[in-house]
């Protein structure tokens, strides 16, 4: 297997466009699902023997999905994706609906040419709900999940094809190898290109820009030219997923109500951005653009935590930050469509290299790895954006990671919702701060956006498994 680096990373692997409430309990899930019907419907199409036993999946889901699945919809995603369905371009009701109707039908429907094969699949039934070993052994990773397609004959059960998948964050999975229980990319081992402007990391994506005289966004492109996605492709992509952002908050600013779950939090954005821009309001007295970017952060947020559509940023939990300061700053700044785009591409570079060398799951390093990693994101992103040198974006990033690192993830009920919806308002602020923090300063500072990332992942690795995702430690008490 090849390893992975920082610049084999896109910035649409980055920017997924999908659905809440989150991107490594329920995008993830729901992205494995779908692979495993495709991995089913191949071994169907080339093994006719099969049709004639009674066939089942069944799925077993680990550790934290596990532990706080329910409250994430993990089970629902799963359903959708057994069912065909792709979270980013399916009805989000439809989505939502599936696994009710799979507990009705008791079966999946696979269409092979003129044939139609039912193979059982009845949630009540055949989705388990386990804890922290598989097969007596420890897990691969905190977010698990094994699917296994069987065949009964006589009476007698044998499995025809299993998969052991693994949720990373961010909408990633990998596959594990049922023999040497390590991880690979999902799918083909990932492609080596001879890129033009190599960097795996930051130190080096600094020298490559000012070796070259490109800007830093001009860097991402042109490697992705060699890799098949030309600019005029790739700005067609950011443009939907800034679309994503302004719908999102759009529909966050518009709507009221209390949020699924049973934790019965109600909406707030609609209610703070009429206070906001009242005028008579305090809100709206106290600084210029006071609590913009905390409203729009909330708006976001508050669309993910109800199962509606969004975008990875990197994360779902953290979907609200980035979106936030960007548009904050394009109604401060007017910026351009382009601009924005040039920002996507730039904090694009920094979630993988957060992804490479530390982790964007909260299950793997707690909240530092989504909120913390969106800050620097939305830092670096942002100062670009505004015109800073790779130095300052350098800065603004680590400024971004180094103020979170240690915070937990102990969402309540496992619920994104409390304390995730207000983390990102106030990530956005930090965003903000980093941001004019690293234009005010010439770049040159003490700790390096690397070694802070060594620290990041240390503390993850150092952190009590119940402040990382599981409902069970923290303010995850109540």
């Amino acid at each position: 297997m090849n390893p992975l680096r920082a610049d084999h990373i896109s910035p649409l692997d980055m920017f997924k466009i999908g659905i809440g409430p989150s991107s490594s309990h329920t995008v993830g899930p729901m992205v494995a699902a779908l692979d495993f019907r495709k991995q089913v419907a191949a071994y169907l199409q080339s093994h006719a023997q099969a049709h004639r036993s009674k066939l089942g999946i069944s799925v077993e889901l680990f550790g934290s999905l596990s532990l706080t699945g329910k409250g994430h919809q993990t089970d629902g995603a799963v359903c959708a994706g057994l069912a065909g369905l792709d979270p980013k371009t399916s009805d989000v009701d439809e989505i939502w609906s599936m696994q009710d109707t799979l507990n009705k039908l008791g079966h999946l429907d696979f269409v092979l040419g003129a044939t139609n094969i039912a193979v059982d699949f009845k949630p009540d039934r055949d989705l388990h709900w386990l804890e922290w070993t598989m097969d007596g052994q420890s897990l691969p990773h905190p977010n698990t999940m094994r699917f296994v397609l069987s065949a009964n004959k006589d009476g007698v059960t044998s499995p025809l094809l299993q998969k052991i998948i693994i949720s990373v964050g961010g909408g990633f999975t990998e596959n594990i190898d049922l023999d040497t229980r390590q991880r690979m990319p999902a799918g083909a081992d990932v492609e080596i290109f001879d890129l033009p402007y190599p960097y795996n990391s930051a130190q080096e994506f600094v020298a490559v820009c000012k070796a070259s005289g490109l800007s830093p966004w001009q860097i991402v492109i042109e490697n992705e030219k060699v890799r098949g996605l030309d600019e005029i492709q790739l700005r067609e992509k950011l443009s939907e997923i800034l679309q994503v952002f302004k719908s999102c908050i759009a529909r966050g600013l518009a709507t009221e109500g209390i949020l699924p779950g049973g934790l019965n939090v109600k909406r707030r954005a609609k209610a703070l951005h009429a206070k906001m821009l009242d005028e008579s309001s305090k809100l709206s007295s106290i600084r210029p653009d006071g609590l913009k970017h905390s409203v729009y952060a909330i708006a976001v947020n508050e669309e993910n935590a109800a199962g509606g559509r969004v975008v990875t940023a990197p994360t779902n939990g953290s979907s609200g930050l980035i979106p936030a300061v960007f548009t904050t700053l394009k109604e401060s700044h007017d910026l351009s469509e382009t601009t924005l785009q040039n920002g996507l591409i730039v904090a694009a570079v920094i979630g993988a290299l957060v992804k490479t060398h530390a982790s964007i799951s909260g299950a793997e390093v707690g909240c530092q790895g989504e909120v913390g990693t969106s800050c620097a994101m939305a830092a670096a992103g942002a100062t670009a954006m505004l015109g800073g040198t790779p130095e300052q974006i350098e800065q603004a990033a680590e400024i971004g990671i180094e103020h979170h690192l240690g915070m937990t993830c102990d969402p309540i009920k496992g619920l994104v919702q409390v304390p995730c919806i207000e983390r990102n308002a106030m990530g956005a602020g930090k965003a903000l701060n980093a941001v004019e923090l690293a234009l005010a300063c010439d770049g040159d500072h003490m700790i390096s956006l690397d070694r802070v990332l060594l620290v990041m992942k240390q503390t993850g690795l150092d952190m009590n498994q119940k402040y990382k995702e599981t409902a069970t430690g923290g303010l995850a008490l109540g």
